[in-house]
């Protein structure tokens, strides 16, 4: 999900089973409610942050986010976050739940790309996910002749294809 200047990829916990329940807590206090996980692992392959020079800082940052029952973060020996970048054009995050004990609300890497600050959602995010519910998309033709850039595009998703390969194949 991207909306505007934030990215997130998480596993979070819900209630029920539509999207309104997720992030919420149950009345009362149960015991083995959350998810038994035998692994946890959130991999994400992004364009490496680009520096802004004027601001002398860099364009985007990721970090890992986690949250137990108690509304309180994890240790961090219970899980691992490395970033591995490749040729300076690509980096991979990958976030690693080390300690599949923890009762775990989230889990996720959360980004902010500083230079989509208030743009629109990408994809069209909905508040509620039920029946009544509905999306409009709008497609824009395919064109015809290759853009400017295009063939950078396809580099960087053979890059990309080709890391993941790497990091699966650790």
């Amino acid at each position: 999900m991207a909306t505007g200047g934030n990215r997130v990829c998480s596993v979070i916990a819900c209630t029920g089973e539509s999207i309104d329940t997720c992030g919420r807590r149950f009345e009362n206090y149960i015991s083995n409610t959350t998810g038994i996980f035998e692994e946890l692992r959130i991999i994400a392959t992004l364009p490496t942050p680009r520096k802004d020079n004027e601001l002398d800082a860099d364009r985007s940052a990721y970090f890992p986010v986690t949250l137990n029952t108690e509304i309180m973060p994890l240790r961090s020996d219970d899980y691992t976050f490395q970033q591995l970048s490749i040729l300076n054009i690509v980096s991979i995050y990958d976030f690693l739940l080390t300690n599949t004990n923890v009762e775990l609300y989230t889990f996720a890497i959360w980004g902010r790309e500083y230079t989509t600050d208030a743009q629109l959602a990408s994809p069209p995010s909905n508040q509620h996910d039920s029946a009544e519910t509905t999306t409009t998309t709008t497609t824009t033709p395919t064109p015809t002749t290759a853009q400017p850039g295009s063939s950078t595009t396809h580099r960087i998703n053979f890059i990309l294809f080709i890391g993941s390969i790497i990091i699966y194949l650790r």
